[in-house]
């Protein structure tokens, strides 16, 4: 009888024992995952925003330089990252999220404006479903770049902020070159783009502005 409560106790203590372990290898991995996609997604806005961070900076350095050059406000249900210049006090800029769906699944980006909200400083996009070698190209630098200084207006009847054209010549100042083979993802990523940019030109900056 001893011999046998013996065996259960030794059993119940052997499993509570790797059943903790594992529950503390779990929540280890788990904080660990939450605070790598923090640290990835605070990358993505110093790039968008144009503050220097070598790509291959570790998390510490980059958590320093994040929380020493952006704030992030909450306007209307959306959260805005306010870039600083090195003194701190002035603004270099505007970023927030982008995103909609996109030809095989939702896509998602960062985009930031000029303090004026003028023009596009920066785009990214981190997270997709697309094709690689076709869709997948719109997180190419190529692509994301010709952005930059994108003149910004709210959008009136018919017009767009921007285009996506097939690749060529002779196009206006804010016609762009489309990712050849990969039409879906292009019109996708033209009519939520112009959306997001419409939306926080009518919505939130409308409210930064009033303070």
């Amino acid at each position: 009888m001893k011999k046998r409560l013996y065996s259960i106790v030794f059993m119940f203590a052997l499993t509570f024992v790797f059943a903790a372990a594992v529950s503390a290898v779990k929540s280890y991995n788990e904080e660990r995952i939450q605070t790598n996609q923090q640290v990835k997604l605070q990358r993505i806005i110093l790039m968008v925003l144009g503050v220097p961070v070598h790509e291959k900076a570790p998390n510490q350095e980059v958590v320093r330089v994040y929380q020493r050059r952006v704030r992030s406000m909450d306007v209307k249900g959306r959260t805005l990252y306010v870039g600083y210049a090195e003194d701190g006090r002035s603004i270099t800029g505007y970023a927030f999220a982008v995103g909609g769906s996109g030809f095989w699944g939702p896509v998602y980006g960062m985009v930031s404006v000029d303090p004026e909200a003028s023009r596009i400083l920066g785009l990214a996009f981190y997270r997709h479903s697309e094709t690689p070698g076709l869709g997948a190209r719109i997180t190419e630098p190529w692509f994301v770049k010709q952005f930059a200084g994108l003149p910004l207006f709210p959008i009136e009847g018919d017009k767009k902020i921007f285009y996506l054209k097939p690749a060529g010549p002779g196009k206006g100042a804010n016609e762009l070159d489309a990712i050849t083979g990969a039409t879906g993802t292009s019109r996708a990523v033209e009519a939520f783009l112009n959306r997001d940019l419409d939306r926080f030109l009518r919505e939130t900056w409308n409210s930064v502005k009033r303070g």
